[in-house]
């Protein structure tokens, strides 16, 4: 038996005796959320860098969709930082006008927006033609482009015929002096100095984070259209049927869906690529090749929509570079939910059809 002077003495040399009730009462409370700490205008300003007088310039050339930044288009800034931080110099950042992303914050320090381009009309040979004269007049040391088989790929290739240079493509990684391209298919690798032009593929490099950069506005040369091209605009594309590893948004179900009919229209009307668990493949409610996963496909969309799946290891792998991730699952504690940047606690039977009537008046309001 422990005497109450021994008590004491445990207690006074730190031996703290358990609150069972005061413990039953936080649990019930919730997680403790503190209050982040006050930033002072002065500690932002800190943060942001600002290059006067840079000793060479490489521009970055991102193909954006519907206006936003996509994965590839961060690593590829991210790989133009690379190339400028190292040679003491400035990323010039040069888009379509209309682009609604923050340039500064993705590691842009200037930004050159053409904006007889606004439209998102296809003229490879006219804005080659731009990029060239831009890249005379800042004497750029390097043009980096996504190598993407429109757009960034197309336009890359036609600068390097303007400059009578021999491109970099397929880089799948790069420092200051190489880059690492992949050829025959991808069964080999190419180690070369990095040329003028580089083309680059997704994971070339990592994205900013963590710092903004100035993306100073700058004037943009004219562009000369070519009145022999016509621009018909974008052929509309069924997207149930984009591949998933080049998908932009994927709505993927678990064994938890078994209202498929309202799965498959909530696809539709979000305008997504259809995904899959393992599970529901494996009971036959998608094919094989809908499967997400480490043993199926590996995606990074810039949204990813997971509805009733619980998240598996092997799931989580697939999911692992996508931008953002919504998870509607009933179970609170299921993997997937601590994964997702929003997650939903719901029965997803419910919540699917109301989705789907919402993005159908959206649409029709648009």
């Amino acid at each position: 038996m422990i005497r109450r002077s021994e008590r004491r003495a445990r207690r006074n040399a730190g031996v703290l005796r358990r609150d069972p009730r005061g413990e039953r009462d936080m649990v019930a409370a919730g997680p403790l959320v503190l209050a982040p700490e006050p930033v002072s205008a002065a500690d932002i300003e800190l943060r942001r860098i600002v290059i006067e007088d840079p000793q060479s310039w490489v521009i970055a050339v991102p193909d954006l969709d519907r206006g936003r930044l996509t994965t590839l288009d961060r690593d590829l800034i991210g790989a133009a930082r690379v190339l400028a931080d190292a040679q003491g110099g400035a990323v010039l950042v040069a888009v379509a006008a209309g682009c609604l992303d923050d340039l500064g914050a993705a590691g842009a320090d200037r930004v050159v927006r053409f904006a007889a381009l606004a439209t998102g009309a296809y003229a490879p040979a006219t804005l080659a033609r731009a990029l060239v004269e831009l890249a005379r007049s800042h004497q750029a040391k390097h043009l980096l482009l996504a190598d993407t088989p429109t757009a960034g790929g197309d336009v890359g290739r036609r600068i390097a015929a303007l400059l009578g240079e021999r491109p970099a493509a397929h880089v799948k990684a790069l420092n200051p002096g190489e880059v690492f391209c992949l050829a025959d298919g991808g069964r080999k690798e190419i180690v070369r100095s990095a040329p003028r032009v580089i083309l680059v593929e997704a994971g070339c490099a990592e994205p900013v984070a963590g710092r903004r950069h100035e993306g100073r506005e700058l004037a943009a040369p004219e562009l000369g259209f070519d009145r022999a091209i016509t621009d018909l605009g974008a052929v509309k594309v069924d997207r149930s049927a984009v591949p998933l590893v080049e998908a932009e948004l994927i709505v993927s179900a678990g064994g938890g869906v078994s209202d498929w009919a309202s799965f498959h229209r909530l696809a539709a009307q979000l305008g997504a690529a259809e995904g899959a668990s393992r599970v529901a493949c494996d009971l036959g409610y998608l094919p094989r090749e809908r499967q997400v996963g480490a043993s199926g496909s590996v995606v990074e969309p810039r949204g990813y929509i997971a509805l009733g799946i619980s998240g598996a290891p092997q799931h989580l792998q697939g999911i692992a570079r996508c931008e953002r991730v919504v998870a509607v699952n009933s179970d609170r504690h299921a993997p997937m939910i601590q994964r997702a940047d929003l997650a939903v606690v719901t029965d997803v039977q419910q919540l699917m059809p109301a989705l789907a009537d919402l993005a159908q008046r959206e649409r029709r309001r648009d």
